[in-house]
């Protein structure tokens, strides 16, 4: 329980001046054991897993009795702590002091029996406390039962975190041995080519066949489609063998122009990871190694290498060997490639030619269907340009006729006339005398030369209702008395939308 013997203790441990480095290392131990205390009682509130560790007077393994076997008698409040402005604040962490902010919410100041506490000290680093009385807690509970339920859970508990912390290493190690790639990138392993060629020609000097920038993979590529040798040396620098070779063999104006004239040059040194797969490819090859590639049955073979110290005539004595006894094969090769290029170039030709020929069909078709439908419309307007002539033709030749008419029909003077009375479709009337011997032609002819008249039209009776002889028809000779016409009979021009040959018969007449 908090009495004030442990008040003092606790004031004398967090409160009392002391060193701010000694400070804080009591801080660093007590963090490190409130961790601990989380993990084995799985407590997530802050607050109460300090009180717990102060109440042990930070003991872990008592804390953590207090934890699984709570004293019988709830504890009653002993101090509230009442913080007031402090008087100097030291510089500590954020968390560092979130933390004793709550020791001091739950941990009271000690008893005013003592040495100078508070304000009295001079060396006071700290807030102000108000005491408060309150009963006493018991501290002293628990057993042996207790002890015994601790040392289990903890003798339990520590080996199985060893074991889950061991086998994840070892996962996480397998994880990264079998699914991390250790072969490097195209572009991490063309950079390190690019180095090597700057490196070499620094320590070397420029007198060295021109090296391809690029991957063993990329030169390989590039000399099986272009058909040439392609020559592959492997450095290494931390070998006296290897610096030698390449000072009087790789570095020999000889060996560089006999090389940059019919040959691919590429390098690199075995320490690198393209060098070092490159060498692992071509049996754990040891540098200093040459060897020439060429593109034989289908695929890349090695032709001649050579593995160790060797004279620059020997090694060109053989170079040319080799190329002499395979250039055949590359030759057979471009042969091939030249005629299946020249096959394939006919056979491009001849597909070019027949789908220029085929566009040449369409756009004649095309062309062709427009000129037809050009000449549809030229016929279907010249044709609707003839009948409106025509038909203004035929529209002028009756005027001509109607004022013929006019000075042709005049009106009889003699007895025993009939007097017809024509309707025209204005509502207009026009009156006139007839002979009974008039025939229906000449009613007409009449009714044409009056003004309002329509071009086309058929006489009808109203009373009874009948239809006169079309101008025409052979009825149209029939006179007057012969159809029944008597005086006043009322005679309607009804308009007819279709055109007769009143015009023609009329203008033959004339």
């Amino acid at each position: 329980g908090i009495n004030a013997e442990y008040g003092k203790q606790w004031y004398q441990r967090r409160v009392r001046a002391v060193p701010v480095v000694e400070s804080q290392q009591n801080n660093s131990q007590e963090d490190e054991i409130l961790s601990h205390f989380q993990e084995v009682t799985g407590k997530s509130d802050l607050a109460e897993c300090m009180k717990l560790l102060d109440e042990a007077n930070w003991d872990l393994e008592q804390a953590v009795q207090l934890a699984f076997n709570p004293p019988i008698n709830p504890p009653s409040p002993a101090f509230v702590p009442t913080p007031a402005t402090p008087v100097i604040q030291r510089p500590v962490p954020i968390v560092q002091s979130e933390l004793n902010n709550v020791r001091q919410r739950l941990v009271p100041p000690p008893s005013s029996s003592g040495p100078l506490l508070g304000e009295d000290n001079p060396n006071f680093i700290g807030p102000r406390y108000t005491p408060a009385t309150g009963p006493v807690i018991n501290r002293n509970h628990g057993g042996t039962l207790s002890t015994i339920l601790f040392s289990g859970i903890w003798a339990v508990y520590a080996p199985l975190r060893f074991i889950f912390k061991t086998i994840l290493s070892i996962l996480s190690f397998a994880y990264s041995f079998f699914f991390t790639s250790g072969v490097p990138t195209q572009r991490e392993a063309g950079r390190e080519v690019e180095m090597y060629i700057d490196e070499f020609t620094r320590r070397y000097g420029s007198t060295h066949p021109r090296f391809y920038h690029g991957t063993l993979k990329e030169a390989m590529s590039h000399a099986q489609r272009h058909l040439r040798f392609l020559l592959v040396y492997l450095h290494s620098e931390k070998k006296e063998t290897s610096v030698r070779f390449a000072r009087n063999v790789i570095c020999s104006p000889l060996f560089k122009s006999v090389v940059e004239d019919n040959l691919l040059f590429w390098s690199c040194d075995i320490s690198t990871g393209e060098g070092s797969r490159v060498a692992e490819s071509l049996t754990n090859a040891r540098a200093p190694f040459i060897g020439l590639l060429c593109f034989k049955e289908g695929q890349m073979r090695m032709i001649y290498k050579n593995q160790g110290s060797a004279t620059v005539d020997a090694v060109i004595s053989r170079l040319t060997t080799a190329i002499l006894e395979n250039e055949p094969h590359l030759q057979r090769q471009r042969n091939r490639n030249r005629v299946s290029e020249s096959s394939t170039s006919q056979l491009l030709m001849q597909e070019q030619n027949a789908a220029f020929n085929e566009s040449l069909l369409r756009d004649q078709e095309r062309e062709k269907q427009r000129k037809a439908e050009e000449e549809a419309v030229r016929l279907a307007q010249e044709e609707a340009d003839r009948k409106l002539e025509e038909k203004e033709n035929k529209l002028k030749k009756r005027e001509e006729l109607r004022k013929e008419l006019r000075g042709k029909l005049e009106e009889p003077t003699k007895e025993h006339t009939i007097s017809l009375l024509f309707r025209l479709p204005n509502g207009s009337r026009v009156a006139r005398a007839f002979l009974p011997e008039v025939c229906v032609k000449e009613l007409y002819e009449f009714a044409f030369t009056c003004e309002d008249a329509p071009n086309f039209f058929t006489l009808i009776t109203n009373f009874p209702k009948r239809i006169l002889p079309a101008y025409d028809a052979p009825d149209a000779l029939l006179s007057c008395r012969d159809i029944g016409l008597e005086n006043s009979t009322t005679l309607f021009l009804q308009e007819d939308d279709s055109e007769s040959e009143l015009s023609s018969v009329s203008e033959a007449e004339v």
